[in-house]
């Protein structure tokens, strides 16, 4: 299985623009509009934008290279607060599993259980918080950088 890596994410008047290439494709990256990250932008705003982009880096992709659009993500993700996010929801999520019965855990993802389903549900929604909450962390380093430059 490959890794999308991103070494740019532009927002422009038509959508959301990835500079990306899979990590099993020697190919040079190559920018593209990203029709679901553009839908979400145009729905949801920044915030929206910030946590599918947090879903990426969590699931199947990681950030390379310098440019400064990536700097935002990789402060919500790598900081220790993140990994504390992360690791509460995580646990949550865990814990909820081990309170199924061992025929509802084997059915999780093959003909599941009402329980398993329960659960399949539970962890998309816990998910979608978790990267939501570290995604804030964002808006936090937008917030000290404008700071830190409006003191220039």
């Amino acid at each position: 299985m490959s890794t999308e890596l991103i070494n740019r994410i532009t927002v422009k008047k038509d959508g959301v623009y990835v500079s990306s290439h899979s990590s099993n494709d020697t190919s040079p990256y190559h920018s593209w509009r990203c029709k679901g990250l553009s839908e979400i932008y145009a729905a949801e705003g920044q915030k929206g934008l910030d946590r599918e982009v947090i879903r990426m880096l969590y699931e199947y992709a990681e950030l390379r290279g310098s440019h400064k659009s990536l700097d935002r993500y990789r402060y919500a993700k790598d900081a220790p607060a993140a990994r504390a996010i992360y690791q509460r929801f995580i646990d949550q999520i865990d814990d909820r599993y081990g309170q199924m019965d061992e025929a509802d855990q084997k059915s999780v993802w093959y003909k599941p259980t009402e329980k398993a389903k329960e659960y399949r549900a539970y962890e998309r929604d816990m998910r979608e918080k978790m990267y939501s909450e570290i995604a804030e962390r964002c808006g936090e380093y937008d917030r000290k950088h404008k700071n830190r430059d409006l003191g220039r």
